[in-house]
């Protein structure tokens, strides 16, 4: 059993990295890598038929992805040259 923790992560153009919050403003963690994606693609597959339901196209992909917690760091950008 790993003791490695997972996030859900988001990137911002301005920002960079960005974690999915708990309700006191932490990174939410979770136990596994499964139970993290299955979160992601839970929340995709509801944005998804909202926005089908307001008559907009609806996203192909996730913004979100999943990272162990080790990896994380708030703000992290790539610059290409």
């Amino acid at each position: 059993m790993s003791l490695e923790k997972y996030v859900i992560v988001f990137d911002t153009v301005c920002d960079g990295w960005q974690a999915v919050m708990d309700g006191e403003e932490n990174p939410a963690l979770f136990d596994s890598k499964e139970e993290a994606e299955k979160e992601v693609m839970d929340d995709f597959q509801q944005l998804q038929r909202n926005q089908i339901e307001s008559g907009m196209e609806p996203d192909e992909e996730p913004d979100e992805f999943v990272i162990p917690l080790s990896l994380y760091t708030q703000g992290r950008k790539v610059i290409f040259k």
